[in-house]
């Protein structure tokens, strides 16, 4: 007789995908309107970078509590408030016309998605080790569709729907749509231990390890999602500011970043049957970074002499380093975990640290260029930085999977 609490794998897969989805509808609603919260701010653009790269200060304390909150309560309760407190922040957001509130909303945000970021990604690495299958990229993939059609829904309503109707709403079904899927996988939810686990826990000694003697994997990590960073800070008030277009049509070059992260990601699992996930590494991140750089750096050049061929190269310029970086974060995520003894949970967030100090130093320079220069300028950073990942040794897997 079949065990009636047990749930079927195709709905475990179902509900779990559902995490990623709505995670990622939530997650840059904003940022595909972004136009509309500096207006609301009332700030320049230097300073618009400022305060959307404190979000960071919050999402330090996540990373040093959450893996023991997962260890002690298990991951239900830790994904049901942790999604709830995220999205109840990003409403806020359209509401908020102060930046010393936007910032403190903004670092109460930082934890909220990293903390509901690090909960979901313990339960997913945990069903790939079960399964043996790799997954966690496919689930990037998913939360990509989630991106993209919260953009979409951006384009369809910029226009109609006010920016504060516009979150307010989405973050409701969000919500919604985040508690039914986690009720509806309480039997195969990682479950809270009264034992002590002393790898539930992030030590210094561990993240110096991991930054210095793993082959950098941690710096690889930050160079290969930092143009995915600041495509979300920055791509719709470039192609408004900087190439002139409007409010609406501005949200396509991220809609178009959002394609090339998808495609890459859903078929990611097809390409290393055909050649070795280092080859795939070094190939996507080169010729990613190199025509996102070249593209933007056209689209900026072209302006006073043709509008349609310069925003072309713009969107374009997004959708190639959409692609490039596409399955970086979940496949550098993996290797980190192969390599490691600690459990995905705390793998993940070690990388996170890494990345949130470092990333942050890194939009305080790119925000600096743009103040000083333009934000097409100071794009030629992360483009450089997804370069870059290409010329780390050993990152990848030289075997072919399958073979």
């Amino acid at each position: 007789m079949i065990d009636p609490t047990l749930l079927a794998p195709k709905l475990e897969a179902r509900y779990q995908r559902n995490l990623f989805f709505f995670f990622g509808l939530a997650i840059l609603a904003i940022a595909a309107r972004t136009p509309d919260l500096k207006s609301d701010l009332h700030v320049n653009d230097g300073t618009y970078g400022v305060l959307v790269s404190l979000g960071a200060v919050g999402a330090m304390l996540s990373f040093f509590t959450v893996g023991q909150l997962v260890h002690k309560i298990g991951v239900k309760p830790v994904v049901l408030a942790t999604g709830s407190l995220t999205f109840a922040t990003i409403a806020m957001i359209p509401h908020i016309h102060s930046p010393l509130i936007y910032v403190l909303i903004n670092m109460i945000l930082g934890f909220a998605f990293n903390a509901h970021n690090i909960a979901i990604h313990d339960q997913a690495l945990k069903r790939q080790a079960d399964s043996g299958e790799l997954i966690l990229p496919r689930l990037h993939g998913v939360w990509s569709i989630g991106t993209l059609l919260t953009v979409a829904i951006a384009v369809a309503v910029t226009a109609h729907v006010s920016f504060a109707w516009h979150i307010d709403t989405l973050m409701f079904l969000c919500w919604v749509g985040t508690v039914y899927s986690t009720v509806r996988l309480t039997p195969v939810l990682i479950k809270g231990s009264t034992e002590h686990d002393p790898n539930s826990a992030i030590k210094v000694k561990a993240l110096w390890h991991m930054f210095l003697e793993d082959k950098l994997i941690g710096i690889a990590f930050l160079c290969a999602v930092m143009v995915e960073f600041s495509t979300n800070d920055w791509a719709t008030l470039v192609a408004h500011q900087e190439i002139k277009a409007s409010t609406t049509l501005s949200i396509l070059p991220y809609l178009l970043f959002m394609v090339g992260m998808i495609v890459g990601r859903l078929i990611v699992h097809r390409l290393v049957k055909i050649r070795s996930e280092d080859f795939w590494i070094k190939r996507f991140t080169s010729i990613g970074g190199i025509g996102f750089i070249l593209l933007l750096q056209s689209a900026k050049a072209l302006v006073p002499h043709s509008f349609a061929i310069s925003f072309t190269c713009e969107a374009l310029g997004f959708l190639i380093g959409g692609l490039g970086g596409s399955f970086m974060a979940g496949t550098i995520t993996q290797i980190a975990s192969r390599r490691s003894s600690l459990p995905g949970g705390v793998v993940v967030a070690q990388l996170g640290i890494i990345i949130t100090i470092f990333s942050l130093l890194v939009k305080l320079v790119i925000s600096w260029v743009v103040d000083n220069s333009s934000i097409t300028t100071a794009l030629i950073i992360p483009g450089i930085m997804m370069v870059a990942v290409a010329f780390f040794p050993n990152l990848g897997s030289k075997e072919i999977q399958g073979s």
